[in-house]
């Protein structure tokens, strides 16, 4: 029996698990949504839903507070679906959501 090597990891960025609800507008949609931010890195994310999916290219913008008061927003497209959720490629981040990434991100990094 011969064994299939694992596919080789294409990020450049640490992934890092959260599953924290936050608010999420689908560009050229009326509503928002609140999804689960299952995970994020510095180029982009993952949400986990059982609404409806953005299209793949559709704009993805979104936002949370952290807990010292700073407003972390993002924007990006959608660059994948599957029947848990859609992942989100940044266009554009702010300063607030960047520091947070960069910090959990070397949380995640002391830890490993």
């Amino acid at each position: 029996m011969r064994s299939v090597p694992a596919p080789k990891e294409r990020r450049t960025h640490p992934r890092i698990y959260l599953g924290v609800p936050v608010r999420v507008h689908y560009a050229g949609e009326v509503r928002t949504l609140t999804l689960e931010l299952t995970d994020v890195s510095a180029a982009g994310c993952y949400f986990k839903t059982s609404e409806r999916r953005p299209r793949v290219g559709q704009w993805i913008a979104f936002g949370f507070v952290e807990a010292n008061r700073s407003v972390c927003t993002a924007c990006g497209r959608a660059v994948r679906s599957d029947v848990q959720g859609f992942a989100v490629k940044f266009e554009r981040t702010n300063e607030s959501f960047r520091n947070f990434v960069e910090e959990i991100s070397s949380a995640y990094v002391c830890a490993a």
